[in-house]
C-alpha cells in the first residue's frame, strides 16, 4: 500500500476529497499521520520519526494540532499525539482556510458525506429521544433557546469567545453572519487553547448575539447549564446550514432535536399582516396562504400560522414590528426541565427590549 493510500485509510478521507488532498494536508503532515498509524507518540518519538530537531518538531506539532491533523492529550504530565480524521479536519479547513476554493461538486459530495457521518455518530442518542422525547441526553444543540435565554448565558459567563460557525462555513447555503458560534468559560478556554477564536467583552458578545438574531439566526444550546454546573456556549443557527436541524429533519425528529420548548402565539388584534414573521421563519410556520384580509382599511395578503411547524425559536417575535407575537412555553417533564416562570412567556426582557428598540423602530418605519 502506498503512503497516500495509507494516509487516506488512517485519515478516513472521503472519496470526493482524494483529488484535492492538497487542501487537506501537507506532505509533512501526511508523513506524520502515516507514521502515527493510529498509535500515540510523544514529542521525542515524533522528532525521531521525522528526523527533526526537538524545537522544530514541537512547532510542527503545534501547527498540526491547530489544523486538527492530530489530537493532543496530556495525562500525568506526559503529552501524547495521535492522528485525527478528516471529519474533524473539515472544521478548521472550512472555518479558517481555503475550503471555498475546493471545486463545488467535491464540496457538495463532502457535505452530504459529513451530514451522514454526523447522523451516524448521534443516531444512538436520537433513538433514545425517539423512545422518550423527555429523556435528558447529551447531544449537540440540545435545546432551542429564546434570545433572552441565550443572553442570560452570556451574562453568567466570565470568558467570551466567538468563532465562525462550522456548519455555515462548510455548507455555505446562506449569507447570514458567519462568526456566530459562541464559546463561554470552559468552551472559551478550550477554543483559545486550540489557537482559535476571538475574545470579546461581555457587552460585545451580547451585541453580537442580538445582531445574529436580527439577521435571522436561531439560538441553540443546553438550557440545563445551571443544573449541570457547566457553561460551554451555544450556537446561532440557520435551518439551511445547521447539521443538527438538518439531521433532525432528515430523521423525522422535528421539534425533538433540537428540542422546542416554546410555541409562537399571535395576537391578531395587533397583527398588521406585514409578513415579517413569514420572512424570518425557517420552517414555514408563518406563511402567506394566498388569501387577503382587511387590516386598518387596507387589503393585505393574509399571513397564516401552522403551529405544527413551529420550532419555538422566537425569531417571529423578535422581528415583529407591532409586538404581536409572544412565545408560550410548551408543557415539559419535571424530570428534564424546570417549569417555566410566568416571565418566560415574554419574548424579550426590558433590558433586551431596550437593546432591540432601534431595530424594531427601523422595521416599524419601513412599514408606515
Amino acid at each position: 500500500m502506498s503512503k497516500l493510500d495509507e494516509f487516506m485509510r488512517i485519515f478516513q478521507l472521503p472519496p470526493a476529497m482524494i483529488p484535492h488532498i492538497a487542501f487537506v494536508a501537507t506532505e509533512q503532515e501526511i508523513d506524520l499521520v502515516v507514521g502515527l498509524n493510529n498509535n500515540v507518540m510523544t514529542l521525542p518519538q515524533v522528532a525521531e520519526m521525522l528526523a527533526m530537531p526537538h524545537a522544530e518538531a514541537e512547532a510542527f506539532l503545534q501547527q498540526a494540532y491547530y489544523r486538527q491533523i492530530i489530537k493532543r492529550k496530556t495525562e500525568d504530565g506526559v503529552t501524547t499525539y495521535s492522528a485525527y480524521t478528516f471529519y474533524r479536519r473539515l472544521d478548521p479547513l472550512s472555518m479558517y482556510e481555503n475550503w471555498g476554493d475546493v471545486p463545488a461538486d467535491a464540496r457538495d459530495a463532502v457535505i452530504e458525506w459529513q451530514l451522514q457521518e454526523f447522523i451516524n455518530i448521534w443516531l444512538p442518542v436520537v433513538e433514545e429521544l425517539r423512545k422518550n422525547p423527555d429523556a435528558y441526553v447529551r447531544i449537540p444543540n440540545r435545546d432551542v433557546l429564546l434570545l433572552d435565554e441565550a443572553l442570560e448565558m452570556v451574562d453568567a459567563a466570565t470568558e467570551h469567545v466567538v468563532v465562525p460557525c462550522d456548519c455555515r462555513a462548510i455548507v455555505m447555503a446562506c449569507d447570514r453572519p458567519l462568526e456566530a458560534c459562541i464559546r463561554l468559560d470552559e468552551g472559551a478556554q478550550r477554543t483559545l487553547e486550540m489557537g482559535h477564536g476571538r475574545r470579546l467583552t461581555r457587552d460585545e458578545m451580547k451585541r453580537l448575539v442580538v445582531d445574529a438574531d436580527r439577521a435571522g439566526l436561531m439560538h441553540t444550546g443546553n438550557r440545563r447549564w445551571r443544573q449541570l454546573g457547566q457553561l460551554f456556549g451555544f450556537c446561532n443557527c440557520c435551518a439551511c446550514d445547521c447539521y443538527p436541524f438538518r439531521g433532525g429533519i432528515k430523521l423525522g425528529m422535528s421539534q425533538q432535536w433540537p428540542r422546542a420548548h416554546y410555541i409562537a402565539e399571535r395576537d391578531l388584534t395587533r397583527c398588521h399582516m406585514c409578513g415579517k414573521c413569514a420572512q424570518r421563519c425557517h420552517f414555514g410556520a408563518f406563511f402567506r396562504d394566498g388569501t387577503r384580509v382587511v387590516v386598518n382599511d387596507k387589503k393585505m395578503r393574509h399571513v397564516a400560522f401552522d403551529p405544527a411547524r413551529c420550532w419555538g425559536c422566537g425569531l417571529c417575535a423578535t422581528g415583529c414590528p407591532e409586538g404581536a407575537i409572544a412565545m408560550r412555553p410548551l408543557p415539559v417533564s419535571a424530570a428534564t426541565d424546570a417549569a417555566p416562570s410566568a416571565a418566560e412567556t415574554i419574548i424579550l426582557s426590558d433590558q433586551i427590549r431596550r437593546m432591540y428598540d432601534g431595530y424594531v423602530e427601523d422595521r416599524r418605519e419601513s412599514h408606515t
